[in-house]
């Protein structure tokens, strides 16, 4: 084993092998985006349908109960918690599932009509709908002929 991290003959290799895997194990822990930044949970997707803003977010392992939604004209917060707990009369051996707290939020593009925003928990996948503000979505202008 100590022949795997050494080189007698090099001392510096040995430093160079261990700083590249180091590298590497910090690239695989960063965003895949190169940004460096650690992977935001809940992973989402926004997208602009012609009349509102779907986000779908994947919260895994998350109960509805355990969801709490914020919204503004401009922005949506969506934030959880869960609770790691083993039933009555066990005891635990492995725990690689701990508690869980977060809180995201998005910036949206446009106002929203934040009376009209649904949300909807379906197998681990967060689909929020929130419906564009009538001011904010766009008008179809006709051109005449002079």
């Amino acid at each position: 084993m100590l022949s795997y991290w050494m080189d007698f003959n090099d001392p510096l290799r040995t430093f160079d092998t261990l700083r590249r895997r180091m590298d590497q194990a910090l690239r695989e822990y960063a965003d895949t985006e190169g940004r460096g930044q650690v992977l935001a949970f809940p992973r989402a997707g926004l997208r602009d349908t012609k009349d509102a803003f779907v986000l779908a977010a994947e919260v895994p392992g998350l109960a509805d109960s355990e969801l709490q939604l914020s919204a503004t004209q401009d922005s949506l917060t969506i934030s959880g918690e869960r609770k790691a707990a083993a039933p009555k009369g066990y005891a635990v051996h492995r725990r690689e599932r701990g508690d869980l707290r977060f809180s995201r939020s998005f910036a949206l593009p446009a106002r929203i009509d934040v009376d009209k925003v649904t949300a909807e928990l379906k197998n681990g996948l967060l689909i929020v709908t929130m419906p564009k503000h009538p001011e904010s979505q766009p008008k179809q202008i006709t051109v005449k002929a002079a």
